[in-house]
């Protein structure tokens, strides 16, 4: 059986790539609850090391950025920044983190997510990433990584973002106090989902945070995690326990930036 793994190019200019990835596109539109299937790159698949490895190797090999090279992060909601320097060991998990920013070149930096809204960063000398749930939302880790790419030197006017799949207002449901909460502070949140409860749209706060803090030059893929038609991505809302996506950013330059698809 063939497995085709989505690879979606990121919009970021000539001075860096990035590209953010999706569910095994051959199973159609019922999904597999199940870590297990094809396209889960992230690292909750410690029973299944073969798989995970094999999947991560083809996303490389696809994007000319072998695994080995990669810069990961343990994830924890919040909003603490990683600088990535020589001295950082590429292929292994920088624990405790939200977000990586880097100036060396082909240095990949990796963000998982699947509901959770996964943000890639590029500037005329620097690059970052930042994985923004309802959490690190609500306690800037939009702020922290643009903050530290200014400390290396970028300016947010110039630097270029690319937003990726994630769970949409029209899914996102939350109880109705919860939505006030966090829409007292980040209006761009408030939502009611396509059955009418109340919901956070988290893609468009975190939209309106990058404009707050200066950057102007924003994408989006205009999707919906749980309820994309495809079934193209993982989503923890609707398969809960299911696997993630990543979205990757390099410092680098000539990369075609056409749709790709893996498949093995």
């Amino acid at each position: 059986m063939t497995v085709t793994i989505l690879v979606v190019p990121a919009v970021l200019g000539s001075a860096a790539d990035g590209w953010f990835t999706g569910r095994d596109t051959t199973a159609g539109p019922a999904r597999a609850a199940t870590v297990g299937q094809p396209g889960n790159l992230a690292h909750r698949r410690p029973h299944l090391p073969e798989m995970l490895a094999a999947d991560r190797a083809r996303v490389g090999r696809t994007i000319g950025l072998p695994v080995d090279r990669w810069h990961l992060m343990r994830q924890v909601h919040g909003r603490q920044v990683a600088v990535v320097g020589p001295s950082c060991r590429p292929g292994a998990e920088l624990r405790h983190v939200d977000a990586m920013v880097t100036a060396l070149a082909d240095r990949p930096l990796v963000v998982q997510a699947a509901d959770c809204v996964p943000i890639l960063l590029a500037g005329k000398r620097s690059v970052g990433v930042a994985h923004a749930g309802r959490r690190g939302v609500h306690e800037g880790v939009v702020d922290a990584v643009v903050s530290a790419l200014h400390d290396l030197g970028e300016q947010p006017g110039d630097l270029q973002v690319a937003i990726g799949p994630a769970i949409g207002g029209c899914c996102y449901e939350v109880p109705a106090e919860l939505r006030d909460e966090v829409g007292a502070e980040q209006p761009e949140a408030v939502a009611a989902t396509t059955w009418g409860m109340p919901s956070l749209d988290l893609p468009a706060a975190v939209q309106a945070q990058l404009r707050r803090a200066g950057v102007r030059d924003v994408s989006r893929i205009e999707t919906c995690t749980r309820c994309d038609p495809r079934a193209r991505w993982f989503s923890h809302r609707a398969d809960p326990g299911s696997g993630r996506q990543v979205g990757i950013v390099v410092r680098r330059s000539g990369t075609d930036q056409g749709a790709r698809e893996v498949s093995r």
